[in-house]
């Protein structure tokens, strides 16, 4: 993209570029607008209780679990947790156990539920709560999952097949599953830009 617009501008140095996104803060460079950047103002934003007020989103509901961590002793690198540390909390039996009985009593009323995990064995974990102590089949999704297991595992889950998703470091940005409704948050974070993007596959 960057060759094509150096090389718009020679043809046209009038060009204009206009960017249009729901995420203006990337995790790995900042803000998507700056002086040095190709988008360098913004020319108009709206904020999230707006959108809600008109009726573009939903109203968001939050419902703490009755299990809860302490994040307290967790490390930090490069401003977030270090990951084997938050799946090493996260993944101890009684708190997987509290959060699946949170999972399966806070979203019995709801259509889809994405679950965001702390690593793979939290996942496995997670899905096996729920198949064996509640009888419910999840679908799991990691960056080891092959593509064609994984778009299948995503049709399923859009399409009706399937109400539970479990993923890990996956489905963050640019899916879009409208029949969301129930986000699960089992990955601690300190990462206002991760957290956005996790609750905004709802």
């Amino acid at each position: 993209y960057l060759s094509f617009l150096h090389e718009a501008v020679k043809v046209n140095p009038r060009v204009r570029v206009i960017g249009l996104t729901a995420t203006p803060y990337r995790m790995t460079t900042g803000h998507l607008c700056g002086p040095d950047n190709i988008l360098n103002e913004i020319c108009f934003e709206v904020g999230i209780q707006p959108l809600i007020d008109a009726g573009f989103l939903c109203p968001l509901i939050s419902k703490n679990g009755e299990g809860r961590a302490d994040t307290s002793g967790l490390h930090k690198r490069g401003g977030e947790f270090i990951a084997a540390e938050a799946q090493e909390l996260m993944n101890e039996s009684l708190l997987v156990m509290r959060a699946c009985s949170d999972i399966i009593d806070k979203s019995a009323d709801r259509n889809k539920t994405l679950i965001f995990c702390c690593g793979v064995e939290h996942a496995e974990n997670v899905v096996n709560t729920l198949a064996d102590s509640y009888g419910v089949r999840a679908g799991i999704v990691t960056g080891d999952t092959p593509a064609a297991e994984r778009a299948e595992l995503i049709e399923q889950f859009k399409t009706g097949a399937m109400e539970y998703l479990v993923n890990v470091n996956v489905l963050t940005v640019g899916f879009d599953a409208p029949n969301i409704d129930c986000i699960v948050l089992l990955r601690p974070t300190c990462s206002a830009g991760l957290y956005y993007q996790m609750c905004g596959r709802g």
